[in-house]
């Protein structure tokens, strides 16, 4: 097969980032984004929404991120950001492709897509490992009387204002999500959790913490893990009484084993101190208009929101390739000796900030690329 431009899947912050970099290298690339515009998922997300990583440690190699946006980047600055970063780079996007397929190929690759096939010796899937929101099918759901709907569903929290809300989950997008909402004005909003969530500032004393959490990388797992606890107890005191007992396992740990990262406050322990909203118990399943909760408490809430994770999606496109675990995200690495010249950039979540990573994988993977084209032409 005759080397044609690297095929990029999606163009966020991965796949631009890989773009870049493959053309710093020297190699050609074309990204397909299934979206209008760079950073769809972005533009898809609730208004209020901004970036938990410090301004001047999110952006993309040769580009910084104006100090106009300001600390933490909201959603619509990032957007404009990233679609500035494409547009000084010249990289090749084309824009409302969709790819629904990746196979082997004599010498490399065939991508199916909503354009038709294209070939190539190299592909790299950059999609995101938050792409398909995940909603759980508890007994009953359907025959609720009011909405059911996911976090990434909702445009507006200022939409829900006078509403009685069950906010499911307590990760980072629940925890976010319901400081706006009480500020919103909910007339009540209940907080339904399995697992105590490990929160953290996100400053302390005026300082920001993300710079210290990439700089304790260094450090055993273990020691990592007491440093957050004894900031988080530092920050919130023991909240316990509020219905948030120590989580059983340490932030890093349970990012390495469960793949959760670490939940970041913007006011929900303020609020929860002051009563402005209440944590309950897991939800069980739904009964006419009520929703039952585990140990058999019975909410009446307007609106079900459920911040329960998000899917990659990924199984469509490579899941007959063997390179997916049981969670559908990649395994190991950027690569797979399973499948030369397929990679993956930007599914493995970081308590430090995954956006800090997204150019340290592109940069790896374009290296290799390089790498092997000239060991191709070679021979």
């Amino acid at each position: 097969m005759r080397p044609g431009p690297v095929v990029v899947v999606g163009a966020g912050s991965a796949g631009l980032a890989t773009a870049a970099a493959l053309q710093r290298a020297g190699v050609e690339a074309v990204v397909l984004e299934q979206g209008d515009g760079v950073a769809a998922s972005w533009r898809s997300r609730h208004e209020d929404l901004r970036l938990n990583t410090i301004r001047w440690m999110s952006g993309l190699p040769g580009l910084r991120l104006p100090r106009s946006a300001g600390r933490w980047v909201s959603r619509d600055d990032y957007v404009a950001y990233l679609d500035r970063f494409a547009r000084s780079r010249r990289l090749h996007v084309r824009f409302g492709v969709r790819v629904r397929r990746v196979d082997g190929a004599p010498g490399g690759w065939r991508v199916t897509t909503s354009a038709g096939e294209r070939e190539s010796d190299h592909v790299v899937v950059a999609g995101g490992h938050d792409r398909l929101p995940w909603l759980p099918d508890w007994p009953g759901r359907d025959r609720f009387g009011g909405p059911v709907m996911h976090v990434a569903a909702l445009r507006r929290a200022a939409d829900l204002r006078g509403r009685r809300v069950l906010l499911v989950g307590a990760g980072n997008s629940a925890v976010e999500i319901a400081g706006h909402l009480v500020e919103a004005g909910v007339e009540a909003l209940w907080v339904s959790v399995r697992t105590p969530p490990n929160i953290l500032p996100r400053e302390l004393a005026g300082l920001p913490l993300h710079p210290l959490a990439a700089l304790s990388r260094v450090l055993p797992e273990g020691v990592r893990d007491a440093g957050a606890r004894a900031l988080s107890r530092l920050a919130f005191g023991d909240l316990s009484s509020y219905g948030l007992p120590l989580p059983p396992q340490g932030p890093f740990e349970r990012m390495r084993t469960a793949g959760v990262t670490v939940a970041v406050d913007q006011g929900f322990v303020g609020h929860l101190k002051a009563g402005r909203l209440e944590i309950v118990a897991a939800v069980a399943g739904f009964d006419g208009e009520e929703v039952v909760l585990r140990g058999g408490r019975r909410l009446r809430p307007d609106v079900v929101l459920a911040a329960t994770g998000y899917r990659s999606g990924l199984e469509p496109l490579v899941g007959h390739l063997g390179v997916l675990d049981a969670g559908g995200r990649p395994h190991g690495g950027p690569g797979s000796a399973a499948a030369p010249g397929l990679w993956f950039v930007g599914y493995h979540s970081a308590i430090e900030g995954t956006l800090r990573r997204h150019p340290a994988e592109a940069a790896r993977v374009a290296r290799a690329v390089a790498r092997a084209r000239r060991r191709a032409t070679a021979a």
